[in-house]
């Protein structure tokens, strides 16, 4: 049975319209080939010392680092991304949670136990191929996912999982009999590549839905970088492009969709 790793980030600034979680699935056995392309990227925007010995690229991709200075490093980070997408190496999913939204006010879903659920909401609706998953969430500390209990999360969703693949495959066919989740291990992003790059691709949607490019003082190199995003998404041939004011893109292998609650059960 293929395994599968789930790599994840949020962005939220305070007095943004949408939040964004987003995640990045990935076979593991495709790992060692992306991971192979993005030190040939990081080699190639190296430089050699003075003793002519190859320094390669190390900072850290982060969207908040997006400047003049290395808007090309970021454009071919986009372009790797895109490549990847295109073949079926990843899937990427953002889901853009209303902060405006009555409803979504309404059931708790942004204060308190919020966070909890949209993590679940992300993983469980886009994890579509019955398989052994292993989730990596952005570790960095903040008030809302600190209130998140990584355990009782797994559970719950490791129970979901067993319902949803349960028809398509034997139960006792999985290796231990111990479910679909595998575990949920919160990661530095500073460690993590994947993540590093989740940050970039949600700063330049969130920069989009967020209408920031609209704002006195946008940054030059951040609009560049999100237009760039935004062709490519465009361009792209496979990914159907379903709203103008707000992005909403549909296919097998990118996916950025709104969630709204359809009632106020848990989802255990």
């Amino acid at each position: 049975m293929k395994t599968f790793r789930i790599y994840s980030d949020e962005s939220r600034q305070k007095g943004e319209r949408f939040l964004l979680l987003s995640g990045l699935w990935i076979g593991e056995d495709d790992v060692s080939a992306t991971d192979a392309t993005i030190k040939r990227l990081r080699r190639k925007n190296g430089y050699k010392n003075d003793r002519n010995a190859q320094i390669d690229f190390l900072g850290e991709f982060k969207w908040t680092k997006v400047s003049s200075k290395y808007l090309s490093v970021y454009k071919q980070l986009v372009d790797l991304f895109f490549e990847w997408i295109d073949k079926d190496l990843v899937r990427y999913c953002c889901m853009l949670i209303d902060t405006q939204d009555k409803v979504v006010n309404q059931y708790s879903n942004i204060k308190k136990e919020g966070y909890f659920k949209l993590l679940y909401q992300l993983y469980f609706h886009n994890s579509k191929i019955p398989g052994i998953y292993k989730i990596f969430p952005d570790s960095i500390k903040n008030p809302t996912q600190d209130k998140v209990d990584f355990n009782e999360l797994d559970k719950c969703l490791d129970n979901a999982l067993l319902i949803k693949f349960k028809p398509l495959i034997n139960p006792a066919e999985l290796p231990g009999g111990e479910g679909f989740l595998n575990n949920i291990t919160p990661t530095n992003s500073k460690q993590c590549e994947y993540i590093q790059i989740i940050d970039v691709m949600m700063g330049a949607l969130g920069y989009f839905q967020n209408r920031y490019f609209k704002k006195e003082g946008a940054k030059g190199s951040k609009v560049k970088l999100m237009k760039y995003v935004i062709d490519k998404l465009i361009y792209s041939g496979v990914i159907q492009i379903q709203s103008k004011k707000f992005l909403i893109a549909k296919s097998t292998k990118f996916n950025i969709w709104i969630f709204r609650p359809r009632n106020k059960k848990d989802p255990c």
